[in-house]
């Protein structure tokens, strides 16, 4: 008889623990848009606390007294950089959506007149949507345009409470693990968020370079609303790899409707830029951090794209930074007692 109950009770637990399982992966799946967003706040949080921690380091202040000093600093400077510059940089933008219809005419009037381009002016003219379409993608942009909004609010709200607070989030996740590795745990939790402090910290300082290069580049060449694609450029190089091609689109197009030399000129100030910054400035700036393998970063994010959307591209880098810590830490050396230096730390990578 006891053991029939001790059966049935090992049957019982497999069941829910199945259960319990399947659960967890549907509801991954339908919130995983959600749950990349909470990553991203952990991102963002980081680097307030590496701010408030340098505040602290520097300062008499203590620990809550500096993240306050942080979120007030952190926002008068975006207050600030939006009173002096956002008018300006609104401007370009506008300037910048009244031109790209006219420079995408010009481009499609280039291509007409090359061999076979007429049949590929022909059929992308064929393929425009009529009106009840349109009014259905115009319904699609405005629901974005919410989703964005609500996103970026979830975004900076579990942002500033994790920053609040991140050993409290810290020991809830060491605490999903079995006591005897929670130690372990801890330790690459806090390996892996060094080394995305190391490398988001990097990767700004390259958004800043490419922005002003490429606004100030296309500025002395002579192309339109240059600080607008400026500011694509720089807000695109969140995908490493990636984003320079994202962001070249508007700018050739652009270009192209200026006349063919200064198509010419922008190409090549395009190439000159991110030729450097694959050669020069990536390794210089994330060779104390994170220096991802070009091939890994590039599939990554169009993996992050293809399954959650554009968060994903947004912040596919990241969640590879951490991966790659944890495949160091947790299999490298635990497992395979492997020594290899971990990303973001004293030695070098």
């Amino acid at each position: 008889m006891n053991d029939s109950h001790a059966t049935f009770r090992l049957v019982l637990k497999s069941l829910l623990a199945a259960a319990l399982m399947v659960i967890a992966v549907v509801a991954a799946l339908r919130l995983a848009s959600l749950l990349v967003i909470a990553f991203g706040a952990a991102v963002f949080a980081v680097l307030i606390r590496a701010f408030a921690d340098a505040i602290e380091r520097h300062t008499r202040l203590s620990g809550r007294w500096s993240f306050a000093a942080a979120l007030i600093v952190t926002g008068l400077a975006v207050g600030g950089i939006a009173l002096l510059f956002g008018s300006y940089v609104g401007n370009d933008f506008s300037q910048l959506a009244r031109a790209l219809p006219a420079a995408w005419q010009e481009l499609r009037y280039r291509v007409a007149g090359l061999p076979g381009g007429t049949q590929l002016v022909t059929s992308l003219e064929h393929s425009r949507p009529d009106g009840g379409e349109v009014i259905g993608r115009i319904t699609r942009i405005v629901g974005s345009l919410t989703t964005i909004v609500t996103d970026v609010l979830l975004l900076v709200f579990g942002a500033v409470y994790i920053a609040a607070d991140p050993d409290l989030y810290r020991r809830g996740l060491v605490s999903l693990v079995p006591p005897k590795h929670r130690a372990l745990a801890d330790e690459a939790l806090r390996q892996s968020a060094a080394a995305l402090r190391h490398w988001m910290i990097g990767q700004f300082i390259i958004m800043g370079t490419i922005g002003l290069s490429t606004g100030v580049g296309l500025a002395l060449i002579g192309v339109n609303s240059a600080v607008a694609l400026g500011v694509i450029a720089a807000a695109t190089e969140i995908m490493p790899w990636v984003g320079p091609i994202i962001s070249s689109v508007p700018i050739l197009i652009v270009a192209s409707a200026q006349g063919v030399q200064t198509l010419l000129l922008a190409l090549v100030l395009v190439l000159a830029i991110h030729q450097l910054e694959a050669t020069i400035m990536t390794p210089f700036v994330q060779k104390q951090a994170v220096l991802l393998p070009p091939a890994l970063t590039v599939f990554g994010i169009i993996a992050g794209g293809l399954l959650f959307g554009a968060v994903g591209l947004v912040f596919a880098a990241p969640m590879l930074v951490v991966g790659y810590v944890m495949v160091k830490r947790l299999y490298l050396i635990e497992t395979l007692h492997t020594p290899t230096a971990i990303p973001g730390q004293d030695s070098d990578t």
